[in-house]
């Protein structure tokens, strides 16, 4: 008689891929990062990338001025001396040359006006908190979250706007001619593509609740 070697059976297929799908979700959940950039929405993307645009935008040139040939500085008012001091503070070279000057003036240059620093300080809240997204408990901690968006970037738009056709060089033109730079547009633009795509982030948490409610053992993301 021979007998046969008892082997270990394999376990049923059936039974060794019956895995609760709640703990298969914990599996996956839990390998997941604690900061990922995959927890962001496109909207959040863009609103971030766009804020800091206008954070670095407030160190580019801002406005210009280029004084005429036969300007005359002599007649100016006190409010234009003071300003003229204020830039060549900064820019010495324009107060020491003898050439009509040309002068670009940054956000937080001076004699832009200190309140834009408040487009500096809400630009980097902006920005942190997009980041802030990424991070699991960031992310289940805040309930409100396009709300906060959209105030963060509504702020940050009307400061924009403000300082782009607030032009503190505007007061020199009886001696010349000025205008927006590089860093005004930068910023401007910048500042609208984050208010839009907060809008976005809005519109795409408001879709799903508008078609019904959502499904049992589920939580709508703020």
């Amino acid at each position: 008689m021979t007998v046969e070697p008892d082997f270990p059976r394999a376990e049923n297929s059936s039974q060794a891929g019956n895995i609760p799908q709640s703990q298969a979700g914990m599996t996956a959940t839990g390998t997941r990062p604690p900061f990922d950039f995959g927890r962001l929405r496109p909207g959040d993307l863009i609103a971030g990338i766009a804020s800091l645009l206008v954070l670095i935008s407030v160190f580019v040139p801002w406005y210009t001025f280029a004084a005429a040939a036969g300007a005359d500085g002599s007649n100016a008012t006190p409010a234009q001396q003071q300003l003229v001091l204020a830039i060549c503070g900064d820019q010495p070279a324009v107060c020491s040359s003898d050439a009509p000057p040309r002068v670009s003036v940054t956000a937080l240059g001076g004699g832009a006006g200190g309140w834009r620093y408040l487009i500096l300080v809400v630009a980097i809240i902006g920005v942190l908190y997009v980041l802030s997204r990424a991070a699991a408990a960031t992310a289940q901690v805040v309930p409100y979250h396009w709300q906060i968006l959209i105030g963060l970037t509504a702020v940050q738009g009307l400061l924009v706007l403000i300082a782009f056709f607030d032009n503190p060089l505007d007061i020199l033109d009886s001696f010349g001619s000025s205008s927006w730079a590089a860093g005004a547009f930068i910023g401007l633009i910048a500042a609208i593509a984050a208010m839009v795509a907060a809008i976005r982030v809005m519109q795409e948490n408001k879709g799903p609740r508008a078609l019904g409610p959502t499904h049992p053992g589920t939580t709508a993301e703020g």
